[in-house]
């Protein structure tokens, strides 16, 4: 089983494709760093307005791991780039909220 799965990437172009990959690639490591065993790691991409000039995406990613199953489905943007990011940042601070690693309470004053 991969561990990268990608919903949707048919809907994209080569070039939309090659920015999804890197930030997959680039956050995955992030997400491994935090959880060790990492199951999978789905990126649900929607696209709408396919006929216009523009168009506006969804992304949903959803991180499978071994004891709890994490999904951001806060990103939408007119920009892939910066929904996919606003994904990956929301997961990452699910991650860091649940596994209490932020460092919240290792201040000194």
């Amino acid at each position: 089983m991969e561990p990268i799965q990608i919903i949707g990437i048919k809907d994209l172009d080569d070039m939309e494709i090659d920015i999804v990959n890197r930030l997959a690639n680039r956050h995955f490591g992030k997400i491994q760093r935090q959880i060790k065993k990492t199951s999978s790691l789905a990126i649900h991409i929607k696209s709408y307005n396919k006929e216009g000039t523009q168009r506006k995406y969804s992304v949903h990613v959803k991180l499978i791991a071994p004891t709890r199953i994490f999904v951001s489905t806060k990103a939408i943007d007119w920009n892939l780039e910066k929904a996919l990011h606003m994904s990956f940042v929301d997961l990452i601070k699910q991650l860091q909220h649940s596994l209490h690693t932020d460092n919240q309470h290792n201040k000194t004053s």
